[in-house]
């Protein structure tokens, strides 16, 4: 059965030249983003330069493309979205408009591609199976993928970092931090991964020293991490600290702290693009996570403690 992944997500997270794989198992007729106009309309959360927060945005196209494809029919996909093999290829100039002020406030071009050879009618054809007449494209099951690229996005995506983030590092790894988001969203991989990477060679063991002095944090925490300063075998630390870890951390399966410091140890320049363009976001991921536990656990104890003397008066 077809799928369609979240296309909001694209819209306001996803990075220059990161593919977004749209539509799985493309069937024709059902839900989907294939030709231009299948984007209008569509809405999303992004950051209005005019009113200076997150509106709702929704999508309109440019007038020569609705006054030209608005005329063709529209039960066949124009060859003008199909490459020399008729895979579906083609880049689609699309204007955000903010719902709130009702100005136009973002530019992107995008590009659309299929992953095969893509039918180039949106007839509802049906084919007798063992379970009784489907479409064609379920039984015939090709496995057809639709994704999409941004290639140009105007004006620049708004480097937006949690303030719990901002108050927990210092000034220089807020510079590193910013520095590396802001390249993830250029779509500069290896200049973004090695920004997350100082960050984690620099505040690593800082950030499980602070999990060590929260109270859900298991005792032996703090011990280890001292017979670490007095052996220093940074490696076993990460290692041997997944048990002690709150179950916030614990639940993820796998230690946060173990698996960030192998990345660090990894040959920067033996990735592609591509390759750190997803590490860096996954490292960034990560961090924001656990130090946003640490944030929270922290904040919510001293809330707790003021409560507890206004009470107390």
């Amino acid at each position: 059965m077809q799928k369609l992944n979240d296309i909001k997500e694209f819209f306001k997270e996803y990075p220059l030249y990161k593919e977004f794989l749209y539509i799985e198992n493309y069937v024709r007729n059902e839900n989907g983003i294939v030709d231009p106009f299948d984007f209008y309309g569509l809405s999303f959360e992004y950051f209005c330069e005019e009113e200076k927060t997150n509106r709702t945005f929704e999508i309109d196209l440019p007038v020569s493309v609705k006054e030209h494809y608005g005329k063709l029919p529209g039960d066949k996909i124009q060859r003008d979205f199909f490459d020399e093999n008729n895979f579906l290829n083609y880049n689609i100039h699309l204007i955000g408009i903010c719902k709130s002020c009702q100005k136009k406030q973002a530019d992107f071009l995008i590009s659309v591609k299929s992953n095969q050879e893509f039918p180039d009618n949106r007839d509802n054809i049906l084919s007798k199976s063992s379970k009784g007449f489907k479409h064609i494209d379920i039984v015939e099951d090709k496995k057809i993928q639709v994704s999409l690229t941004k290639v140009g996005v105007l004006p620049e995506q708004k480097v937006e970092i949690d303030k719990s983030i901002q108050k927990y590092f210092d000034r220089e790894t807020n510079n590193w931090y910013f520095k590396g988001v802001k390249l993830y969203q250029q779509g500069f991989g290896i200049g973004s991964l090695s920004y997350f990477r100082r960050i984690v060679e620099k505040e690593l063991m800082s950030i499980l020293s602070n999990v060590s002095e929260l109270n859900s944090s298991d005792p032996k925490l703090k011990k280890l991490i001292e017979d670490f300063n007095k052996n220093s075998k940074i490696s076993s630390l990460y290692k041997n600290s997944f048990s002690l870890l709150p179950k916030s951390l614990q639940i993820l399966g796998d230690n946060p702290f173990d698996v960030l410091y192998s990345l660090t140890s990894e040959g920067l320049h033996n990735l592609t693009e591509k390759e750190s363009l997803n590490k860096a976001d996954k490292i960034h991921k990560l961090l924001d996570y656990v130090v946003k536990k640490i944030y929270e656990e922290k904040s919510e104890l001293h809330d707790i403690r003021e409560l507890l003397k206004d009470l107390k008066k």
